[in-house]
């Protein structure tokens, strides 16, 4: 056998023992429709917008969340913050946000971030399908 017939057979052997018990990776895809809950946070996902809500806030991204190939995401979207008692029709203003996390099967973990002042209001765990625990201002 030549030299080269042998590289390209040893490159073969060894693609092929490279990917052997590694997880498929599929291509970029969109986060799972549906409503994804968790302690403090649910999440409602539908083709063209999410909507988030929280003990004392609310959220929304416009468009779909994409997942990177390892299930990674980022995204930007408003965030509005909710206080308890009566509000004025001029109450707080949104707020620009994004959203940073990653998927595994059907658990999410999200971290967000509001942008203008760079503040962090937190990290959730979230599942697909499951109920939240909130606890709304009062």
């Amino acid at each position: 056998m030549s030299i080269t017939v042998r590289a390209v057979h040893l490159f073969a052997v060894c693609a092929a023992v490279a990917t052997c018990g590694a997880p498929f990776v599929a291509p970029d895809s969109n986060l799972k429709a549906g409503r994804w809950g968790g302690p403090h946070v649910v999440m409602t996902v539908t083709s063209e917008r999410t909507e988030i809500e929280f003990d004392c806030g609310e959220a929304s991204v416009d468009g779909t969340i994409v997942l990177g190939r390892d299930g990674a995401f980022t995204a930007t979207g408003t965030f509005l913050q909710e206080r308890p008692g009566p509000t004025t029709p001029d109450g707080p203003a949104r707020r620009p946000m994004r959203l940073t996390g990653g998927v595994k099967d059907d658990t999410m973990d999200m971290r967000v971030m509001l942008t203008d002042q760079n503040e962090d209001i937190g990290s959730f765990t979230l599942a697909f399908g499951a109920d939240p625990r909130l606890v709304k201002c009062k």
